[in-house]
């Protein structure tokens, strides 16, 4: 009876000591593979009320431009990134207000789609005949929750995945939960909840949520060793030492009996 509980106790704690399974990615991949991807997915967001935009307006009459670059520090060249709080906030009937042309449409289009709008305006007013606009994102974020670290990530572009939202914090720790990550997205007056398991590379690529939107809500469940180990003692019985000092004691006990015997 003692022998047989010394295999069991033995069988556990090798049991426990086992690597775990669910925390490298990809574990579908299929190397040297290859599939079409889906047009609408690389689709960029649009803009909502609440957003806020860089705008810059160049061309050869550099004074002739700076009427329209007045509210609008952070973008002294084309190359800013404008990735601050200052820039042009999408009011809640989801205009901007721009200097000279007053209020503009912005909600509803993406970032292509309103540098486009004001080029057209303003060359075909004649106001800058030579205009190029450019517009950026600047105070859009996604919120990371959970083992993620609880923080902000600005988005600065146009189909950012999910990997490379990821990539931003640094990757998940080891105690971070793979298989059932939420994201909660509003859009369009629609609250949507999707569950992306990283571990499957193919569930993530096919989510709505492999492109992340502004105001992306992201939860990363800590693992069950983690949840464990938040309580007094609650991963004592996955602890190597714990196992150890069983087993020794065990032995211990058999060899005991053996002298008694």
């Amino acid at each position: 009876m003692i022998k047989a509980l010394a295999l069991v106790l033995v069988f556990i704690g090798l049991w426990s000591c086992s690597a775990p399974k669910n925390i490298a990615y990809f574990q579908d991949k299929k190397p040297g593979s290859s599939e079409a991807v889906a047009a609408y997915k690389s689709i960029p967001f649009k803009l909502r009320p609440g957003d806020r935009v860089s705008i810059y307006v160049k061309s050869r009459n550099e004074e002739l431009t700076k009427q329209f670059n007045i509210n609008d520090n952070n973008m002294q060249h084309m190359g800013g990134t404008g990735n601050n709080k200052q820039g042009y906030l999408i009011d809640e009937n989801g205009k901007v207000d721009f200097p000279v042309l007053g209020k503009i449409q912005a909600a509803g289009m993406n970032r292509q789609q309103l540098t486009d709008s004001l080029t057209n305006v303003l060359r075909t007013t004649k106001l800058v005949d030579d205009a190029i606009v450019k517009v950026e994102y600047t105070g859009l974020y996604v919120t990371i929750l959970g083992q993620g670290g609880g923080r902000r990530v600005n988005i600065d572009r146009d189909n950012m995945t999910f990997f490379e939202l990821l990539g931003e914090v640094g990757d998940l720790d080891i105690d971070a939960l793979r298989k059932n990550v939420l994201v909660i997205r509003e859009e369009d007056g629609v609250r949507s909840q999707y569950e992306l398991d990283l571990t499957m590379m193919k569930n993530v690529y096919d989510s709505p949520a492999y492109y992340v939107h502004q105001n992306d809500i992201v939860y990363i469940e800590p693992n069950d060793k983690s949840k464990r180990n938040s309580t007094v003692n609650g991963n004592l019985f996955q602890s190597w030492g714990f196992w150890t000092g069983t087993f020794g004691l065990v032995l211990s006990i058999l060899a005991l009996t053996d002298v008694i015997k």
